[in-house]
């Protein structure tokens, strides 16, 4: 950051600063007492600055002009310089002397600044006991600010005041107003300007009773200066107005403070003039620019309820879960890396067939009588022949007779044996290698199904992992205009996660929830898109909890037409259609190889798979693997094409998989027809797959077309299954997919070959 600018931010506040405390000193310093021009309030004021850091030569100077400006006289000049030079001498001490300023000096030091302004007001006996009053005064009221400014300045503005130091601030209130109360500028009173910009600002900030506490403490100051009660009650009750009318329009709690103190001094006969009116409205003005970020600080500061605390613990304990959800998922990880490494896999067919040779020479030719004779003499011969057969064996499976070389035949002692002993080898390597593969594959399967698991705790920890931000200043707004509507929204709590993720929760009486208007409400005070995620029961009877979160950018309409193979009960195609966590649909078509129940059945499993997995937030390699080899660990052939689209209404991406399955198409607004290219065997052919995902933006009234192979062979070398979608100008999903049926089966005479299925999703903004 620019120092230049840090230093420039500085010397402002320090201005504000000082041109604040110039008012509260003008205020207390025009604080009377026996009206006889004793004005020790002040004092009390500086040297209780003094004492929390202020600087003394500031703190003179203000001092000065402040309590001159008062008096207005050579007498208040003499007592304010009297004042100011023990604040010079002390902050000389203080910065050059490097004194150590402690509670006593500072007691002391207030009683020395006051002997001039004691010599100069000697007098009769009434004169000099008002006088020894007035130091007293000025004494304790030291001390009572010594505890609210050490409260509120050396503590910190966010700590809370206790009783004692509540008390002391009520003083400090009455003194400053009972002063501002007897400053008039023309026709303006300072005192109702401040009291009505304290008792508006109580109003938005405090309880009720707060606020009706601090409008009776300005009603003292008043009744002080005027030796009349009554003003007590007039300030009540335009506090009472105040808080009556109090909404997030705070133009009606200022007219209603006006209106309030006209109506009371016109019904109690105390009289009133355009000047106190002038004063109540120019305060009225000066409450409507003030920030709120001001208020709110003088809020906290006086001990109005906070939430920051509520935050904190559950920011806390979401850091905890948040913690143990990545040690979790480092775990899952680790057990991932342990299963890849038993993965043993198979030898290679060279390594393998010598390993069946010198098996089988081991334990066929080592104790035959030829022995010696065979390999000294002919060894080139024989090893060549025991290649051969070995080889022809692991290929086929086993060796017949015919599949003998002829110098075997005409050589080796143990023919039969030997073709007995390498199919038994044979057929063992075989099942051996079957276990191995299937081991390996559940390792793998077991593997991926950890690895996945580690991916959804980290995930999950990194959404999870998002301090909460709560909205407290729309929370008695949505309140308050949900009464309007006549629904009795009991309780509200609004947090954001993010700039674009808000979630509202409301206690709404039952009889009283309409949908609409509270979405309409809520959306128009919050100026964001929501839509209502859930009502459910509350704790309290009578009435339920409705949660709002933040709406997507797209929804869907989806509809589907399909037809069972001519003479089939059941269709070998499964279709699905689910919405998943974050805004995201899944859309899908499985083919299961052949027709009628088997095929059902493998389609079924399937899908069912996929959903399951995509519920879990797996990712899409990690599902189509998984699937993939628990279809292959089964002994029998279970083959299903999949069709599938993720489709992310937040984010705006189509995410299509397809693997075996026919090309899908994607018809824009504007008419385009793009035709999404298949790609891949279907699942469960090879052991390992590796998913093609092609994305796309979604745009609005976007339509997506997925057929299974039943629909789009019909089509093939008679029509053009793209070029027929694309002049289809029918922007019902239902309609479109009966549509195409109706066309494939017409192009096949009305017999169904196969099973057809056709699946349009209409894609459409929120809006």
């Amino acid at each position: 950051m620019d120092l230049s600018v840090v230093r420039d931010n500085k010397t402002k506040l320090l201005v504000l600063t000082y041109l604040l405390l110039f008012i509260i000193l003008f205020g207390a310093c025009n604080t009377e007492i026996y009206h006889s021009g004793l004005m020790p309030f002040g004092v009390g004021i500086v040297f209780a600055l003094l004492f929390v850091k202020f600087n003394g030569y500031l703190l003179g100077l203000v001092y000065l002009l402040s309590y001159s400006l008062a008096g207005l006289s050579l007498n208040a000049v003499l007592i304010a310089g009297n004042v100011a030079i023990v604040l010079v001498v002390l902050e000389y001490l203080i910065k050059k002397k490097k004194m150590t300023l402690k509670k006593w000096h500072i007691f002391v030091a207030s009683i020395i600044a006051q002997i001039l302004y004691v010599s100069l007001n000697l007098g009769d006996i009434n004169d000099n006991l008002a006088l020894f009053v007035s130091v007293l005064l000025g004494v304790l009221f030291l001390y009572s600010n010594l505890s609210f400014f050490n409260a509120t300045i050396n503590r910190g503005m966010m700590t809370r005041l206790n009783m004692d130091e509540k008390i002391c601030g009520s003083v400090f209130l009455i003194i400053f107003m009972t002063g501002m109360s007897c400053v008039n500028i023309s026709v303006v009173n300072l005192g109702l300007i401040f009291a009505t910009l304290i008792i508006l600002v109580c109003t938005y900030l405090c309880p009720s009773g707060l606020a009706i506490i601090v409008s009776s403490l300005i009603g003292i100051s008043f009744s002080i200066t005027s030796s009349n009660a009554i003003f007590v009650s007039m300030f009540v009750i335009i506090a009472i107005c105040s808080i009556a009318f109090r909404c997030n329009f705070k133009y009606f709690s200022i007219v209603s403070v006006i209106v309030g103190y006209v109506i009371f001094n016109l019904f109690f006969g105390v009289g009133i003039s355009y000047g106190e009116i002038i004063s109540v409205v120019i305060g009225g003005i000066i409450f409507a620019f003030v920030p709120m970020k001001i208020i709110s600080a003088v809020g906290e500061v006086f001990g109005i309820k906070s939430q920051v605390l509520i935050k904190n613990i559950i920011n806390k304990s979401k850091q905890q879960i948040v913690n143990r959800v990545k040690d979790l998922s480092v775990v899952f990880s680790e057990m991932d890396q342990v299963y890849r490494k038993m993965i043993k896999g198979q030898l290679s067919d060279e390594k393998a067939i010598e390993m069946l040779k010198g098996e089988l020479v081991s334990s066929l030719c080592k104790d035959c009588p030829n022995y010696d004779k065979c390999y000294r003499s002919e060894s080139n011969f024989l090893d060549n022949s025991i290649d051969t057969i070995i080889s022809v064996a692991y290929e086929k499976g086993k060796i017949l007779l015919i599949d003998i070389p002829s110098y075997l035949t005409t050589n080796c002692v143990r023919l039969n044996q030997l073709v007995n002993n390498l199919n038994t080898m044979i057929a063992s390597y075989k099942e051996y290698t079957n276990v191995i593969t299937n081991l390996d594959m559940s390792r793998a399967l077991i593997a991926d199904q950890l690895s996945g698991v580690s991916q959804v705790l980290t995930s999950l920890s990194r959404e999870v992992d998002t301090n909460i931000s709560f909205e407290h200043g729309f929370e008695n707004r949505i309140i308050e205009e949900l009464s309007y509507k006549n629904i009795i929204c009991i309780e509200c709590a609004i947090y954001e996660k993010n700039i674009s993720e808000k979630i509202i929760h409301l206690i709404v009486k039952n009889d009283t929830i309409d949908d609409n208007i509270i979405i309409k409400i809520v959306s128009k005070v919050l100026n964001n898109k929501l839509i209502i995620q859930s009502i459910e029961p509350a704790e309290i009877i009578g009435a339920s909890i409705v949660t709002i979160v933040s709406a997507p950018n797209y929804d869907i309409a989806f509809g589907s037409s399909s037809v069972n193979k001519t003479g089939m009960v059941v269709s070998g195609d499964s279709q699905s259609l689910i919405k998943l966590d974050n805004d995201k649909y899944m859309v899908s078509i499985c083919d299961g190889m052949g027709s009628g129940a088997k095929a059902h059945s493998i389609s079924r499993l399937t899908i069912s798979l996929i959903e399951n997995f995509y519920r879990a937030g797996f990712e899409n390699e990690v599902i189509l693997n998984s699937v993939n080899k628990l279809l292959s660990l089964t002994e029998e052939e279970n083959f299903s094409t999949i069709d599938l689209c993720i489709i992310d209404c937040k984010k705006n991406i189509y995410d299509f998989i397809k693997l075996g399955a026919t090309n899908g198409y994607l018809k824009r607004h504007r008419g385009e027809c793009e035709e999404i290219q298949s790609s891949g065997l279907p699942i469960g052919v090879l052991e390992e797959i590796r998913p093609h995902i092609t994305k796309r933006l979604i745009s609005p009234y976007d339509m997506l077309v997925f057929v299974s192979d039943g629909v789009s062979d019909s089509f093939e070398n008679k029509c053009d299954l793209r070029l027929y979608v694309s002049t289809l100008d029918i922007i019902n999903p239902q309609t479109l997919s009966q549509n195409i049926l109706d066309k494939a089966l017409s192009l096949n005479g009305g017999i169904a070959r196969d099973d057809m299925t056709v699946i349009c999703v209409r894609v459409f903004n929120c809006d």
